[in-house]
């Protein structure tokens, strides 16, 4: 790493600290640290894919087609296949932090490590989901009362019927917003035409959700 971007590192780091950054701030810093990261197989694969969107190879494309896979078996064998996450909280802050310890700098707490996931979750939002040339399905924001999550969406065929189907690609706790529970289950309201952006307001975090949804 040389001068100028360790400079960057460290003013990026600073905002980190002081949690006053948005999700513009951590896509920048990705961007100075991405071909520094290559030993750190998350946030190596979490930029490529935000970098890349479908184009994206490696662990992600791998990810997405297992979800493909499985969704596109349902019905079809009784051995039935969950649908993990692309990546844990514990693996996300894990990744981050191992990746400030080699750059010299310290472990930052967990509260920052759901900034940095809750920006991740934004920023891979309109990902489409492709098979070969065929669009078949996106990534999108959705959120309950309790997490926010990005939410991969596919439509299958089920008896001659289009069923759509939704995933949970990532999660991760909502400290930020009031959402009024859809139901009793508190199903996530999913943003399929609205584009949710994480800003900073007086070094807290906010999320852009439309009015109908908070409190």
């Amino acid at each position: 790493m040389d001068k100028k971007e360790k400079q960057l590192v460290d003013y990026y780091y600073g905002k980190f600290s002081e949690r006053s950054f948005d999700e513009k701030d951590l896509y920048s810093f990705l961007m100075v640290v991405r071909e520094h990261s290559r030993d750190h197989e998350v946030i190596r694969e979490l930029t490529d894919f935000i970098v890349h969107r479908e184009n994206s190879m490696g662990y992600a494309k791998a990810y997405i087609d297992e979800c493909k896979e499985i969704i596109n078996n349902l019905g079809k064998t009784k051995v039935r296949r969950k649908i993990e996450h692309l990546y844990s909280f514990k693996e996300i802050r894990n990744g981050f932090n191992a990746l400030f310890q080699e750059l010299g700098l310290e472990r930052l707490p967990v509260e920052i490590m759901n900034d940095f996931l809750i920006c991740i979750i934004s920023l891979l939002q309109g990902v489409k989901i492709v098979s070969g040339n065929k669009n078949v399905g996106h990534l999108s924001f959705a959120a309950s009362s309790k997490e926010l999550f990005l939410m991969g969406n596919m439509t299958i065929l089920n008896q001659g019927r289009k069923m759509p189907i939704t995933f949970p690609v990532l999660s991760v706790n909502n400290l930020y917003e009031e959402i009024k529970p859809q139901d009793s289950k508190d199903t996530p309201y999913l943003f399929d035409h609205e584009v949710m952006e994480v800003i900073n307001v007086n070094r807290q975090l906010a999320i852009t959700f439309p009015e109908m949804v908070t409190r």
